[in-house]
């Protein structure tokens, strides 16, 4: 039995670094706290203390607890936690020198065609000032007065000017596609310049990671059996949350050029009244783990499930569905990087790419993910970063 509880205060211990969500209710922490043994409590408690006087500024990076892990588990998941990183920066990296190559080859392309324009029009312009400087200045005087009526001269008066002015557009032109050789060459060379310091961070960063997985494998390979399962666990739930992130930076990425954030306060989006802020932004206890951790946005509770949840202001919906520990979950692109995010929904009430208006119904409150209890969470993330919701939100006074 012991054994079992301090499986269990592991596991609660290591998964607190991890989760970057969010969960409802404070009072029910209570609930659970008080189901747990005076042992247990005590123990997370100390915990809480710990983990409280080693949190960063940002909180962005993973901390364990030293003396409820062995050194080996410390280095594999120390070494773990670069692997990510390093994998992170390698998958960047190699999405930034696909766009480049892209870029690259529609340059080269369109260097091709703008030098075989100019090599056409500047033969076609040489051809053109040979004929004229043989033809002498009086071509056009003589051409003018063999006219043999006066039609005739102002028709001929009329071509002449049609071909001076072809003259001035074709000598332009050729100007103009020069101008778009040397654009195009400095942006090619630029590019390429950039694809080769891109390509060598890569190389480095890819023999870093390499080492990294190395030395992790030498790591797990002194683990017992229980911590070996354990550390399957860990890895697993890292993965969840690094992919969980990547789906909310490309929903927040979505760019409707059409979508302007003016500013101005946005909508309550719990639209019944009587809620209660559950859990506040900002640094708090974790409901369910009962640790400290930074909350990315607030908690409105006494909500019954079902509850309408609104938009907060106009927008485009870019994440529709399941989203981890989220639930079911919406985000709403409000424009100029401002966008919102709404979870632990009970049933979604829109789709992808929809345009809606503040005030509108988009889902309704729920518990889903990892959740206590019926709440809204609400986000506000301006360019990818969490931030206050209070900047843009007031809570009703009623």
């Amino acid at each position: 039995m012991k054994k079992k509880i301090v499986s269990l205060i592991l596991i609660i211990l290591i998964l607190q670094y991890f989760c970057i969500f969010v969960f409802a209710n404070d009072s029910i922490t209570n609930e659970i706290t008080n189901s747990t043994t005076n042992s247990i409590a005590d123990e997370l408690e100390k915990q809480k203390e710990d983990v409280e006087n080693k949190l960063e500024e940002a909180n962005t990076e993973l901390e364990y607890v030293q003396d409820e892990l062995s050194d080996t588990m410390l280095k594999v998941q120390e070494t773990e936690d670069k692997i990510l990183k390093y994998q992170k920066e390698v998958d960047e990296l190699g999405e930034k020198m696909e766009t480049l190559q892209k870029s690259i080859d529609e340059s080269t392309a369109k260097l091709e065609i703008a030098s075989q324009n100019y090599e056409e029009k500047s033969d076609l312009l040489a051809k053109r000032l040979v004929a004229m400087y043989e033809a002498g200045d009086t071509q056009y005087l003589d051409v003018l007065l063999k006219s043999n009526s006066i039609t005739e001269f102002i028709s001929r008066y009329y071509i002449i000017q049609e071909v001076a002015e072809y003259d001035s557009i074709l000598i332009n032109e050729v100007e103009q596609e020069k101008n778009n050789i040397e654009t195009t060459k400095q942006k090619l060379e630029n590019e390429q310049a950039e694809i080769k310091i891109i390509k060598a961070k890569n190389e480095q960063t890819t023999i870093v990671l390499s080492n990294m997985q190395t030395l992790q494998k030498s790591y797990i390979s002194e683990l017992s059996e229980d911590e070996k399962k354990l550390q399957e666990q860990i890895t697993e739930y890292k993965n969840d949350q690094a992919e969980i992130e990547r789906q909310i930076l490309l929903a927040t990425n979505v760019i409707d050029p059409d979508i302007q954030y003016t500013g101005g306060e946005m909508l309550w989006p719990v639209a019944i009244s009587g809620t209660v802020i559950t859990s506040d932004y900002g640094v708090r206890e974790h409901p369910i783990q009962g640790i400290v951790k930074e909350h990315t946005g607030i908690d409105i509770g006494n909500t019954p499930t079902g509850s309408p949840v609104v938009a907060a202001a106009d927008g485009v919906v870019t994440y529709a569905g399941w989203l981890g520990g989220y639930g079911n979950c919406v985000m709403i692109n409000h424009g100029d990087g401002v966008v919102t995010l709404y979870g632990h929904g009970n049933k979604i009430l829109t789709s992808v790419n929809k345009e809606v208006k503040q005030g509108e119904t988009i889902m309704e409150v729920g518990s889903t993910g990892n959740s206590t209890g019926p709440h809204l969470h609400f986000e506000v993330r301006v360019n990818g970063t969490c931030t206050s919701p209070w900047q843009f939100v007031k809570a009703p006074t009623s």
